[in-house]
């Protein structure tokens, strides 16, 4: 499994937009992997996870040609990892040919309702999947189930267990939190290879808890490893940073490397099993 980190920020990007802290500016100047688009995830180059503003943007840095996905996975319906407008851009007056075959998009109910009415009224090319949590489901040739977030309580937010035809099982918890004991207890029925997690509070503890800190996220993996979910060679790759927390990537790297937690960057590739 080749896992391709093609963004690694929180909403406002990094640097934030309209933001002047020490970061931001750092970032700026320094460029490289201090500057970091909106999250998403390419499995394979057949499965692409979340669809941000910055998607265009992602086709181009990484050669990435949208034709050929064989699906497209939501995990929640916020604006950093769903930008419905842009796949109106699939529709019959922006290509010179429609897709071979529609393209099958899966995600949570928000995710669908929202862009059913948008497919009727000018007739996309695409394949309309809701999502259950809990429920195993085969997506390009993925075994996908959903695991419940707890990131805002107003939608229905998922992270995912991905397993491969050679059973290469990641877990993506993106925009997640500390997760309910269901989601806890229901982590115990896999063996994970490898667990991508955001830490979009860096350093930061308290405050909003739909997100997770560098604590958080080393905790997390302390609670895989005593629960055997996991094991001591298993990568963690932590993901989803805000400039908020004040740390730049070197910084990032520094901390959650004590753990021996992998800092992600905008690029960063993830080869997965054999």
């Amino acid at each position: 499994m080749r896992v391709e980190l093609l963004g690694t920020a929180a909403a406002e990007g990094w640097p934030g937009l309209f933001c002047d802290c020490g970061v931001c500016t750092y970032a700026r100047v320094h460029k490289g992997k201090d500057v970091r688009t909106r999250s998403s995830l390419l499995i394979d180059r057949r499965l692409k996870i979340d669809f941000p503003p910055d998607t265009f943007y992602h086709t181009i840095a990484h050669n990435i040609e949208l034709r050929t996905l064989q699906a497209l996975l939501f995990t929640h319906a916020h604006e950093d990892h769903f930008c419905p407008a842009e796949l109106q851009y699939s529709g019959v007056h922006f290509v010179s040919k429609l897709l071979e075959h529609p393209l099958p998009i899966y995600g949570p109910p928000e995710v669908i309702e929202t862009l059913c009415p948008m497919q009727q009224k000018s007739a996309l090319p695409l394949e309309l999947h809701t999502l259950c949590a809990w429920k195993t489901e085969t997506i390009a040739g993925y075994e996908v189930t959903p695991i419940v977030a707890h990131h805002d309580p107003t939608i229905t937010c998922f992270n995912y267990v991905l397993r491969d035809m050679q059973g290469t099982t990641l877990l993506y918890a993106s925009d997640t939190g500390w997760y309910d004991e269901e989601t806890w207890n229901f982590l115990l029925n896999f063996k994970l290879d490898a667990v991508i997690v955001e830490c979009t509070k860096g350093p930061l503890e308290g405050d909003y808890g739909g997100h997770m800190s560098i604590s958080d996220v080393v905790k997390m993996k302390q609670w895989l490893l005593e629960n055997e979910v996991i094991h001591l060679e298993t990568p963690i790759v932590a993901t989803h940073f805000s400039h908020n927390g004040g740390f730049t990537h070197e910084q990032l790297e520094a901390a959650l490397g004590k753990a021996h937690i992998v800092a992600a960057y905008d690029g960063y590739v993830l080869n997965v099993g054999p």
